[in-house]
C-alpha cells in the first residue's frame, strides 16, 4: 500500500514538473519572440520527497482474568494468550508493531499492593507472549492496579470483570 501510493506521488510529481516545464518554456520562448533574445532561462529540476505517515491503529485483543489475589494464568486464559499471540503474529508480518499489556485488578486492597498484582499479571502475560514466539523488545507492560475499571459495582461479577490484563496491539 505504501509503495503502491509512493509511485503514485512520483508520477503525479513528474506530471506537474512536466506541466511547469511547457508553460516555462512557452513563456521564454514568448520573450524571445518579443525581442528579449539576450535573455536565457535556465529550468532547474528539483526532487522532492515526500514521506508518507500513517497512523498507528490500535487493537484490542481478548481479555485474561484472574482469580483473587492472583497472577497464575488458568487453562481458558492460556487459551486467550495463545490465540492473541496469533493475532499478534499474524500483524507482524504485516507492519511493524508494539504490544501493550494492561494489568488491572478490582478496588479491593490498597492501591500499592494493586498496582504490584497488576504488574505481576501484566508481566505473566508478557512472559507466555515470548515463550509463544513474541519478542520481548515488542511487548510493553504496564500496571493500572485498580486505576482503569470496566464495572463500578460493588459485586463479585463486577469485580471479577476488573481482575485482568488486557492487551493492546498497536500497528504503524
Amino acid at each position: 500500500m505504501k509503495n503502491l501510493l509512493k509511485v503514485v506521488l512520483v508520477f503525479a510529481l513528474a506530471a506537474g514538473l512536466t506541466a511547469c516545464k511547457k508553460n516555462v518554456k512557452d513563456d521564454a520562448n514568448a520573450d524571445l519572440t518579443a525581442g528579449n533574445a539576450g535573455t536565457e532561462m535556465v529550468l532547474e529540476e528539483t526532487s522532492i520527497e515526500e514521506t508518507v505517515t500513517v497512523p498507528a491503529q490500535e487493537i484490542a485483543l481478548g481479555a485474561v482474568y484472574f482469580s483473587l489475589d492472583k497472577a497464575a494464568l488458568s487453562a481458558d486464559a492460556r487459551k486467550i494468550v495463545e490465540a492473541n499471540a496469533q493475532a499478534i503474529k499474524s500483524a507482524a508480518t504485516l507492519a511493524s508493531y508494539r504490544v501493550i499489556v494492561e494489568g488491572n485488578c478490582d478496588d479491593r486492597g490498597t492501591t500499592a499492593y494493586n498496582i504490584a498484582l497488576g504488574q505481576k499479571r501484566a508481566e505473566e502475560i508478557k512472559a507466555n507472549y515470548v515463550r509463544l514466539g513474541i519478542p520481548a523488545a515488542n511487548i510493553e507492560t504496564v500496571s493500572y492496579g485498580e486505576e482503569k475499571p470496566v464495572c463500578t459495582e460493588a459485586t463479585q461479577s463486577c469485580w471479577a470483570k476488573n481482575r485482568r490484563a488486557d492487551t493492546l496491539l498497536s500497528v504503524r
